[in-house]
């Protein structure tokens, strides 16, 4: 018998031509069964076969349900260098493997047969996870002495060398009869042990390679959330926040392209907050839509304060008066997750974008409401910053610059007067008669005309120039930039002064029957060149109570000399 021992690479080139199984194996096409077999690894099974083939000379072979060779032992030199070399005895040989292959398919244990060219086959079902997969095929032995007559016959009949053949012939193992079923049985449960195996292992490496994934991608999501964090924690920039979260968004879901927006003051309007991959063209047409129910994806998400999701731009109502825009940004699909605070208000909306139809699974919804909240806090903080900006800065009544953004613009104001060599100018502006107001109608109306006042002050300056509230009653305006020459100065700030008095002058509302005026007295003081702050604001305070002994309604200037 020729040598045995051979790498598996060279059993398998000994096997059977496939194309030869797939004619005799004609199974209907199974999924289920496929899917196993791609799964489990069967190359384990080449040594056993072999070491079977060596001990009881019979070989061995493991094939699906589609005629491929998934494990063999090499063939017996009868069938491999004869049978399936002659046209005549492969067909005997295709036609007895078939009528092997219909015998399990009809549902038997395993089945004996002997074949046209005539050696002893045998075949059983392998069974995995309730699925017939493959069939294991023994074969090419006799039950008793071979016919030599019976044989040399066929070897003249089919042109093969008697004597070659017939020594072929004789290397043919003879088996017991009685022992084939345990056999069988043997081979058959130590072939679905080793596919078991394999099969848990294959299944063991997908899910462990699945959780690396995972693992992975959640080390990258957790980076992305400790990374925004961090900008928002330093205080970045809102839109340089928004600009990084929707681009590591992106990231991590590279077939998306993602949209923030902001809802304006008004509660009504959005803004453009982030969306580096949508066109330009697109992100200024929506810049500004008004919010409200169908009016897209994110206008209703915004208005509803639910999520919105549109898996298909093309046939949902919403989008219809704005398919254009789809068509422009070249989008199929948009969901929308409105971006709220802690207290349930609305700030803007986090959107997902999609080039094709598309629907999102319940993690990717998850995911969004964390991407959404992440929104939500660079958008808190910078409102809050905003918040206690406005605090430090403004007076919280009014609205107007307090001291602090007053000596600020005034240092700035004289900065820009020393560059520029020309004159700015402060105006001390106190109420003459407002104390009967608190007194009389209390402080809740004293507010209201104090709102009033600011108004009637700011529409009549400049947007340049800086109204202040400095006390209770008392106004500040700086007036910057004004001329190079005094003369023209001193006219345009007294000019200015008269409008802010007549405008201040005009009645009050304070009930449905009741009116009130206020009388004011102005100080004014020029001011060119190096100057201090705090010596300008305590000249024009004295010019204003010099204004208020002459009489009610007047100015008074304080010598621009001094003030320089």
């Amino acid at each position: 018998m020729p040598h045995l021992h051979r790498e598996a690479n060279l059993i398998q080139m000994l096997d059977p031509l496939p194309s030869d199984w797939n004619e005799a194996l004609p199974s209907p096409h199974n999924p289920a069964a496929e899917e196993l077999v791609a799964a489990a690894d069967f190359s384990q099974l080449n040594s056993l076969f072999e070491n079977f083939l060596q001990v009881m000379g019979i070989p061995i072979a493991l094939i699906d349900l589609q005629g491929k060779v998934l494990a063999s032992s090499r063939w017996q030199l009868a069938c491999a260098q004869f049978h399936r070399q002659a046209p005549t005895t492969l067909n005997r040989c295709l036609e007895s493997d078939k009528d092997l292959a219909l015998q399990l398919q009809d549902g038997q244990d395993y089945s004996v047969y002997r074949c046209r060219n005539g050696l002893i086959d045998c075949a059983t079902p392998i069974i995995l996870d309730g699925q017939h997969i493959a069939n294991l095929f023994i074969g090419q032995f006799l039950t008793e002495e071979p016919d030599l007559d019976y044989f040399t016959l066929q070897a003249k009949q089919a042109g093969f060398e008697v004597d070659d053949y017939l020594s072929a012939i004789q290397e043919v193992p003879i088996v017991d009869e009685n022992k084939l079923p345990a056999m069988l049985n043997m081979l058959s449960s130590l072939a679905l042990q080793i596919s078991q195996l394999s099969l848990l292992n294959s299944r063991y490496q997908q899910s462990l390679q699945q959780t690396e994934q995972l693992v992975a991608q959640r080390t990258l999501e957790l980076s992305m959330q400790n990374e925004i964090l961090s900008l928002i924690s330093e205080g970045a920039n809102l839109k340089a926040v928004l600009h990084h979260l929707v681009l590591q968004v992106e990231q991590l879901h590279p077939d998306t392209l993602c949209s923030i927006l902001l809802l304006d003051s008004d509660q009504k309007t959005l803004r453009h907050g982030a969306a580096p991959s949508l066109s330009e063209a697109y992100n200024q047409a929506i810049d500004g839509v008004v919010i409200g129910l169908g009016v897209g994806s994110c206008g209703t998400a915004a208005f509803s304060g639910e999520t919105v999701i549109v898996s298909d731009i093309h046939s949902h109502d919403y989008w219809q008066p704005y398919l254009e825009l789809a068509e422009l940004a070249n989008v199929r699909s948009c969901w929308s997750e409105p971006v709220k605070n802690a207290d349930g208000k609305v700030l803007g909306t986090f959107a997902i974008y999609h080039r094709q139809p598309a629907e999102p699974s319940p993690e990717l919804l998850d995911k969004i409401k964390i991407y959404s909240k992440l929104a939500e806090l660079a958008i808190s903080r910078s409102l809050s910053a905003d918040q206690i900006r406005h605090l430090a800065y403004f007076d919280h009544l009014t609205g107007l610059a307090n001291r602090t953004l007053l000596e600020e613009h005034l240092a700035q104001a004289i900065a820009a007067s020393q560059r520029s060599h020309k004159f700015a100018g402060l105006m001390f502006i106190d109420l003459d008669n407002f104390k009967p107001v608190n007194d009389l109608y209390g402080h809740k109306a004293g507010d209201t005309i104090l709102v009033e006042i600011a108004n009637r002050i700011q529409q009549t300056v400049r947007s340049a120039d800086t109204v202040a509230r400095f006390g209770g009653d008392e106004f500040i305006v700086l007036v910057r930039d004004i001329d190079e020459d005094e003369q023209r100065c001193r006219h345009h700030m007294q000019t200015l002064a008269n409008k802010i008095q007549q405008s201040l002058m005009r009645p009050y509302p304070l009930t449905s029957d009741s009116m009130h005026q206020c009388s004011s007295s102005i100080g004014l003081v020029l001011f060119q060149g190096s100057a201090d702050s705090d010596e300008l604001l305590r000249q024009a305070d004295s010019a204003m109570y010099i204004a208020k002994k002459q009489q009610s309604q007047s100015c008074w200037f304080q010598p621009s000399s001094s003030a320089n």
